[in-house]
């Protein structure tokens, strides 16, 4: 795995994934439940491009890997900068969040399958 370019994918879906919940979530105001079923929806091409980059670079790695090194960049990124700037440091109920995991669930499978798809 190329390390430096997972980690460059990793915070550009991070930025991606930032800019559309702030569209979609705080700009449009839309209701919890209808921006989080646009998520997921927009999460899918938001995968397939960041997995694209990658692969494009030739790289044979794991799919489900990839996307759980993807997965852990933004996990970071949003421990350093998402929870503390804008949700006041509220860790646990970030976290805790099930909308939040099945996200992470998705990414993995976008990843993973674009890397079988493209195997084949």
């Amino acid at each position: 795995m190329r390390i430096v370019r997972a980690i460059g994918i990793g915070i550009l879906l991070w930025v991606l994934i930032f800019a559309e919940i702030s569209i979609f979530q705080i700009g449009l105001q839309l209701t919890r439940l209808f921006a989080q079923v646009v998520h997921y929806i927009l999460l899918i091409p938001i995968g397939i491009l960041g997995a694209w980059m990658y692969y494009k670079s030739g790289d044979e790695v794991n799919g489900f890997l990839l996307g759980i090194f993807v997965l852990i960049t933004g996990i970071i990124l949003d421990a350093l900068i998402t929870v503390p700037v804008f949700l006041e440091g509220n860790y646990a109920d970030f976290y805790a969040d099930p909308f939040l995991w099945v996200g992470f669930l998705v990414l993995v499978v976008v990843f993973g399958t674009y890397d079988l798809a493209r195997q084949k």
